[in-house]
């Protein structure tokens, strides 16, 4: 009888620069039992991630979580952080501490992952109140150093756009500019307008938008019904709060909103932000969510991951539409890497998340010729740097800007500077999966499709290639014996290309 109840509960902890909680699921029923949060923690000046001041309070909190999991008999936990701005070191840091002091091991998610997990839980929260999505529905992600635009089309996922705006952030350079100027919030607006203005190009002819904003308490606090996770906000309504708030003291705000004397900062800018995006969309309706990181990651545990896959997916589409890349070469590389992975997966040995990650360099490992094909794929790897994907851990996003780098003419090796310094654990991944985009990218160098099907085989020592094609292979056969070295090298095995007539 006790196993049971043991198996029946499942535990959440996530730490965020600004709380860290608790969350026990009731596995059988899937819905929240208890939850238990900490008292605000103070965000950094410089970076908002100030995990490292906050660590006495932070390993007080995690304790009493950890009696409370003991009363619920809960046997499985969960540990996740939110990097936000956090250094990669300063993380390193930090996760040798919880484990040590609470022996937690921390699961560090970007900005990222975390928004992805919270649209998937926004979107099923808009299915379960029957709430009908627009031809153009927007999402909001109101976060403390930077904030997310996303754009749904009919219900599915189309793009994202990562703004440099958080509320901490404005709240900061808010309270640098009064000891300058009397009216910080006029040059706040300029200031905003000045990072969300470069959409208008992008977002082209928006009608009668939705927007749904997440992250702002003061709004779901007071739109929102116990329980609620979605509620309308009125046009007229938050124009008529913006005003006042606009126009207000921080005193009457902390009065009117119930806010601390931390959050009260962040009250202003999140209202600006809002404004102009309801000004840049010219959004008809208003919603607010109450949904947190907490409903996404149990959305994912849930088993949505496929939500996710297909957002990485969309958004690796997007950036090679963007710069540039062919459609016929990109899905005919994407086809025979898919298929080289899958055939060599007794001798690869990698899971199914790298599969994803190979799919997903193999979309956008041309892209570096929007700025020359004279090195073209180190032009790949500083575009994908630039621009991580949705959905994607740094990681994730680091072995697929190098797969990209290796596709071509460059080897990953010791000597080459940036496989060298790459973490260890990624090196050997990203060489395998750079010899297999290396070999799929090489039959089609004429980038004509002349091959029409492949028929693999693993002989001994060889990986037989069959290619069926009713046009010669001049070029392709040159193309695959100058680049199948690296093969060779990873994978101890020779390809070898034999050209097949069309029947």
């Amino acid at each position: 009888m006790v196993n049971v109840v043991k198996q029946r509960y499942g535990g959440i902890m996530f730490l965020e620069p600004d709380q860290v909680g608790l969350r026990i699921i009731d596995r059988q029923e899937k819905r929240p039992v208890t939850t238990v949060e900490s008292g605000n923690l103070n965000v950094g000046t410089s970076m908002v991630a100030n995990y490292a001041e906050n660590m006495d309070a932070i390993v007080d909190n995690l304790i009493g979580f950890q009696r409370v999991l003991k009363e619920y008999q809960v046997d499985e936990v969960e540990f996740y952080g939110a990097l936000e701005d956090l250094d990669e070191v300063t993380a390193r840091y930090v996760a040798d501490q919880l484990s040590v002091r609470c022996g937690l091991e921390v699961n560090w998610l970007s900005d990222n992952q975390l928004i992805a997990r919270t649209l998937v839980a926004i979107k099923d929260q808009l299915k379960r109140q029957g709430i009908k999505e627009g031809a153009d529905t927007f999402v909001l992600l109101v976060g403390l150093s930077t904030s997310t635009l996303a754009y749904f089309k009919k219900g599915v996922f189309e793009t994202s756009w990562n703004i440099d705006l958080g509320k901490a952030k404005i709240s900061q350079l808010a309270e640098n500019l009064r000891q300058t100027t009397a009216t910080p919030s006029d040059i706040i607006f300029d200031y905003i307008s000045s990072k969300v203005e470069y959409l208008v190009g992008e977002l082209g002819d928006v009608e009668n938008a939705t927007l749904i904003v997440q992250g702002v308490s003061v709004l779901a606090d007071a739109y929102l019904e116990r329980g609620q996770f979605l509620g309308e906000v009125a046009l007229d309504d938050f124009d008529t709060s913006y005003r006042r708030i606009t126009d207000s003291t921080d005193q009457y705000v902390i009065n009117h909103y119930q806010v601390d004397e931390q959050s009260v900062g962040w009250v202003l800018p999140s209202f600006l932000i809002i404004s102009q995006t309801l000004r840049l969309l010219h959004a008809k309706q208003l919603y607010v969510t109450g949904v947190t990181p907490f409903e996404g990651l149990i959305a994912v545990r849930e088993g949505q991951e496929s939500q996710i896959s297909q957002m990485i997916r969309t958004s690796a589409d997007n950036i090679a539409r963007r710069y540039g890349v062919k459609l016929a070469h990109r899905a005919f590389v994407t086809k025979v890497t898919l298929e080289l992975f899958d055939t060599l997966a007794p001798i690869h040995r990698l899971d199914e998340h790298y599969r994803l990650l190979v799919e997903i360099a193999s979309k956008v490992d041309d892209i570096g010729n929007f700025i020359s094909p004279q090195g073209h794929y180190r032009h790949s790897a500083y575009i994908l740097e630039a621009n991580p994907l949705i959905g994607l851990s740094d990681q994730d996003n680091r072995v697929i800007a190098e797969v990209s780098r290796y596709h071509s003419s460059e080897s990953p090796d010791v000597d080459e500077h940036h496989y060298r310094n790459m973490d260890d654990e990624i090196q050997l991944p990203v060489a395998k999966l750079a010899a297999i985009l290396r070999v799929a990218d090489s039959l089609d160098d004429s980038r004509q499709q002349k091959i029409s099907k492949l028929e693999l085989a693993l002989e001994g020592n060889r990986l037989l290639i069959y290619a069926h094609a009713s046009d010669d292979l001049v070029l392709e056969k040159w193309a695959f014996q100058r680049k199948n070295k690296l093969f060779t090298d990873v994978y101890g095995l020779q390809p070898e290309l034999i050209a097949k007539g069309d029947n």
